[in-house]
């Protein structure tokens, strides 16, 4: 087996998330110093777990609404390949049988 070892020059530095306890945070949101940018996420009330519901059920019922119309739009045209092959295949032995 070849033996690899990591080549130290190619290794990026892994900056690791900092976990900031609740009130102990800084005012300030960008560390010019470190390069290092914070960000707040808040855990949603009651209105906007009701408006993404109902974004959410709003697609749904668009994308549903379009699958049906392709639908719509696609079954007439396979009913009638499969009726025009089906009289094909009649015809086509109708005609080849002797006379």
């Amino acid at each position: 087996m070849i033996d690899k070892r990591p080549n130290p020059q190619g290794e990026e530095l892994r900056s690791e998330p900092e976990i900031i306890p609740p009130g102990h945070a800084e005012r300030g949101t960008f560390d010019a110093h470190t390069k290092r940018v914070r960000v707040y996420i808040a855990k949603p009330g009651p209105l906007g777990t009701i408006l993404m519901i109902l974004i959410v059920g709003l697609l749904s019922a668009v994308l549903l609404v379009l699958l049906l119309g392709a639908l719509l739009i696609w079954l007439p045209a396979v009913v009638l390949l499969v009726t025009a092959a089906v009289v094909a295949g009649l015809l086509r032995a109708y005609f080849q049988r002797p006379p």
